[in-house]
């Protein structure tokens, strides 16, 4: 569902578009098609978008990036979409909602027609193999961990999926919308192997790869045969731009159509006549975690001091002015009020004003009056994003009388910690999407229960896992929470979930293993030139798709 760091809208990292330097288009634009309304949709030109980062493969099997996802939604098609405002997940290469045989086998009919970038049909036998080469662990994909409530996929027919659960699975629909399940064709992804299919991908989505020239740009063109109504665009470019201010400059300037905006240029984009912007949330989570396997953090009087020690919408402003939204029940606000969790009594509750003496009586209480005798080691990623979270929290101790040490560590570096246990605070953050499940079952299961259990030497990967190891925790309310976790994601009807969830919220905010800071928000602005485009967190096709079909003026 999500992964540690991870940006979970889709199409983070997504810039703006130009089409001056494209050969293929003189005019910027092409036919024009009139509406019965009377209004003109142009057809032709190129979009071209502006990412900070390169993708090392375009197989969607392999890619582990949250931009690379979104810009593969339009070469690859999946078994289902996502509606653009995240009410529903509607058939898409599916005909049909999935078929429930029993508890856990679903048939699933796709529709006929649907043919790959070189001409060859879609057909069962494709999503079969798509997915089974995922579940297929020789074959190390990191997308298998999304699927691994599927056993197996049978073609049970030409135009008829079957899948084998191997237990119900509340998420089904959802992940079959995602690149976890991007359709690739079987003879050709067979035919090329992962290296050469990462270079030169062939999906069956509205555009179609042209070419990728490393640390430069990727370049996408109009898919005239797709079986929903085919792109305005010619083409799709995205050009590899690393830093932001360049971005902006080039979108201000016509380079491009479309830029992430930093939120030290909020201002300035405001004022520019030729372009409009959107705030889009992030279904993240981030935040200081505690090991509570060792003093101090293993007293729960000490963690709960922490949340008094420091003003976390301070923090949030220092950490990223105005893209971002502070965090209640370890769940962005946006899942929070799509779910109607009581987030408003959450934080009452939880997360009291910033007041030093009830902190200091709460570490007076827990035996550490005349602070910890030592110095804490808080660890923290070079992004100012981490960087200034651990810098607030380490003058608050300052100031009450505890050294601190922020210790700056390479990502490597810091799944090694999380593993071994070897830190006493640490930044951390968690792209779970949409539903509870991506942020409960990844932060805060047990995972010795899991098949294989720990391995050797790693005692967690975050400090709802080391708590559930910790002496002073209580046992068996932490059982019960991790069968809880693991049932609810099993459990089909939504009333029942959200009760479940609300539980486990209560559980693990009142012992504190983490403190939730703010989910992040991006700024994305584009040409006014730019029509028919509608931007939301949930897009995935946002240029193309049954709802909404971009063109440029």
């Amino acid at each position: 569902m999500g992964s540690a760091l991870g940006v979970s809208v889709l199409v983070a990292g997504c810039g703006g578009t130009n089409t001056a330097d494209d050969p293929s288009n003189t005019d910027g634009t092409g036919g024009t098609d009139t509406t019965s309304g009377g209004s003109s949709t142009k057809r032709g030109g190129t979009f071209i978008g502006a990412t900070t980062e390169d993708a090392p493969t375009l197989d969607p099997r392999m890619n582990e990036l949250a931009w690379a996802n979104s810009f593969l939604h339009y070469v690859f098609d999946t078994l289902y979409m996502i509606q653009l405002d995240g009410s529903d997940v509607v058939p898409h290469v599916a005909s049909k909602k999935p078929q429930k045989q029993n508890d856990s086998t679903y048939t699933i009919p796709i529709r006929e027609g649907i043919t790959f970038h070189d001409g060859s049909e879609l057909t069962a036998e494709d999503v079969a193999y798509s997915m089974n080469w995922i579940l297929d662990p020789k074959n190390k994909s990191p997308k298998r961990a999304n699927i691994q409530f599927i056993d197996s996929v049978e073609a049970s027919g030409t135009y008829e999926t079957t899948f084998h659960l191997s237990h119900p699975f509340a998420l089904f629909e959802l992940t079959l919308a995602g690149m976890s399940a991007a359709v690739v064709p079987k003879k050709i992804a067979k035919k090329q192997g992962t290296k050469t299919f990462g270079q030169k991908p062939v999906g069956s989505g509205p555009f179609a790869f042209v070419e990728h020239k490393s640390s430069s740009h990727i370049t996408l063109e109009r898919n005239p045969d797709y079986f929903q109504t085919s792109p305005n665009l010619d083409k799709l470019k995205w050009r590899i731009i690393p830093k932001p201010q360049v971005q902006f400059v080039e979108l201000t300037t016509g380079g491009v159509h479309q830029a992430t905006i930093p939120k030290t240029l909020l201002k300035k984009a405001k004022q520019q006549q030729n372009i409009q912007t959107k705030r889009i949330a992030h279904f993240d989570y981030n935040g200081i975690i505690f090991n509570t396997l060792r003093e101090p953090f293993d007293d729960l009087k000490v963690r709960k001091a922490m949340q008094y020690l420091v003003d976390y919408d301070a923090m949030l402003k220092a950490t990223k002015g105005e893209l971002g939204k502070r965090s209640y029940g370890f769940m962005p606000l946006e899942v929070n009020k799509a779910w109607e969790f009581p987030w408003k009594q959450w934080k009452k509750k939880y997360y009291p004003k910033k007041n030093h003496d009830k902190a200091k009586q709460l570490l007076e209480e827990a035996g550490y009056g005349d602070g910890f005798g030592k110095t804490l080691k808080i660890s923290s990623l070079s992004s100012s994003k981490f960087k200034n979270m651990v810098v607030v929290l380490q003058n608050e101790l300052d100031t009450i009388g505890i050294n601190a040490e922020v210790q700056e560590v390479t990502t490597g570096q810091w799944l090694n910690q999380l593993d071994s246990g070897d830190f006493d605070a640490t930044i951390y953050g968690w792209s779970g999407g949409q539903d509870p499940d991506g942020f409960f079952y990844y932060l805060f299961r047990d995972l010795r229960n899991d098949e294989g259990g720990l391995s050797d030497g790693v005692k967690g990967n975050a400090s709802a896992s080391f708590l559930y190891q910790s002496d002073s925790a209580p046992s068996q309310r932490l059982k019960d929470a991790d069968k809880k976790i693991r049932n609810a994601r099993r459990q089909p009807d939504k009333q029942e979930r959200k009760k479940r969830y609300i539980d486990l919220a209560e559980t693990w905010q009142s012992l504190y293993p983490h403190i939730p800071v703010f989910s992040e928000q991006t700024t994305q602005a584009w040409s006014n030139d730019v029509k028919n485009y509608e931007f939301t967190s949930f897009s995935s096709q946002s240029l193309s798709n049954k709802w909404s079909n971009a063109y440029i003026e």
